[in-house]
């Protein structure tokens, strides 16, 4: 691809991230910070992957290559490639005779992905009790007053932004790796859900609550308190997300 071209398919990369509904000053800041990609596939990926998990491509949601091709002026194989990362994280299917997918959870497979989250989470955090430095504590309680921010703005999309790095830190201050993995990949396939049941009344100011508990607690090493208010976290946003899909449905 020649330097032009190249310019040319960041820039409409970056035009699809801000719509004209975002070009007010606050919505921009909602948007996730979109470093440049070292290659196509990855711009592609990170563009799709943005576009799921902020509920922008719907659930069920056909992913045509030859239709990704033409809005990003590309070749097919940039787009099957970064189709195939999706699928690898599990934010895309690939349905025989109809191709890739945006994946859909059931509520079932939510009840699934919640209770191994449960016992992973509430686990790492109890062990990370133990390992997690100042630094890393300091870190927490910067992001818990950016959180503070924006559950006064009832911003639920740039909370969740914000709790999810406090929950990574968490998750990587026990240091096992592949634990960490597998975090990652299960939250991903819930992180639409989660922004979209912190906007029912109330739930927002309740999960920072948690989230001020489970830091006090980290802060005086407390181990098995920690592993406590993870587990109640989690249980209580399990619930809360399948309240609101069951009002969603009733609507």
């Amino acid at each position: 691809m020649k330097g032009w071209q190249k310019s040319k398919f960041w820039y409409i990369i970056y035009s699809m991230l801000i719509t004209e509904k975002e070009k007010n000053l606050e919505e921009i800041n909602c948007l996730p910070i979109f470093k440049q990609p070292s290659t196509i596939t990855s711009a592609v990926s990170h563009y799709l992957e943005d576009a799921i998990l902020t509920g922008k491509i719907k659930s069920g949601k056909r992913l045509v290559e030859r239709e990704l091709a033409e809005k990003f002026k590309v070749s097919r194989l940039p787009i099957r490639e970064a189709i195939r990362e999706l699928q690898a994280v599990g934010l895309v299917t690939i349905i025989p005779r109809k191709g890739a997918v945006v994946s859909k959870i059931s509520v079932e497979e939510i009840k699934e992905i919640y209770a191994v989250k449960c016992l992973i989470e509430s686990f790492a955090a109890g062990e990370a009790a133990k390992r997690i430095t100042e630094e890393e504590i300091k870190e927490l309680r910067l992001l818990i007053d950016k959180m503070s921010s924006q559950v006064k703005k009832n911003n639920s999309y740039k909370y969740t932004e914000i709790a999810e790095k406090f929950h990574r830190i968490i998750n990587k201050a026990y240091g096992n790796r592949r634990l960490y993995e597998i975090y990652k990949r299960i939250n991903n396939q819930i992180l639409w859900h989660k922004i979209n049941y912190l906007s029912s009344p109330g739930r927002i100011e309740c999960s920072f609550e948690e989230h001020k508990k489970i830091l006090e607690a980290l802060t005086n090493k407390d181990a098995r308190q920690v592993e406590s208010l993870m587990k109640k976290h989690i249980t209580d946003a399990e619930k809360a997300l399948l309240k609101r899909l069951r009002a969603d449905k009733s609507d």
